[in-house]
């Protein structure tokens, strides 16, 4: 797949992640919270956009692995810099959402004033650190009991 078919296929990804997340999360949310729609769009804006490089990491990965039998160590370290820093947004945001919607402050200013502040510091953080890991390292080998 050329890269410009794999650019087309993740931002349609994108796209029906944004629709999909952010349907479910206003209709889950409609019973609870109103304008539900107010915490729905962003959700499923982070969502889409997480989505794009995923898919276009994970296919660029799936090809290397099919036509070599190894992915390369740049992919391998792409997806997983972006799978750690999707996670690190996710747990620094969730943290601060946890914290803020507990107190006097309602969840959809939660989610908005700090949990994506807060999620994009924490993700950043995650990403880099995990960019700079030593790649190339091997473990020793266990030593073998005679």
């Amino acid at each position: 797949m050329n890269k410009y078919m794999k650019t087309f296929v993740s931002l349609f990804a994108g796209l029906l992640g944004f629709v999909a997340v952010g349907v479910a999360v206003t209709e889950l949310l409609d019973p609870y919270i109103w304008p539900s729609l107010m915490l729905g769009l962003p959700i499923g804006l982070v969502a889409g956009i997480a989505f794009i490089p995923l898919t276009y990491l994970g296919i660029t990965y799936w090809e290397e692995r099919r036509n070599t039998g190894t992915a390369s160590q740049e992919t391998v370290r792409r997806l997983w810099t972006t799978v750690a820093a999707l996670f690190g947004f996710l747990a620094g945001g969730g943290v601060a959402v946890a914290i803020l919607s507990a107190q006097a402050m309602g969840l959809a200013s939660a989610i908005l004033l700090a949990g994506f502040p807060v999620g994009i510091v924490s993700g950043a953080l995650v990403g880099y650190l995990v960019y700079r890991r030593d790649w190339t390292r091997q473990d020793p080998p266990a030593a073998s009991v005679q």
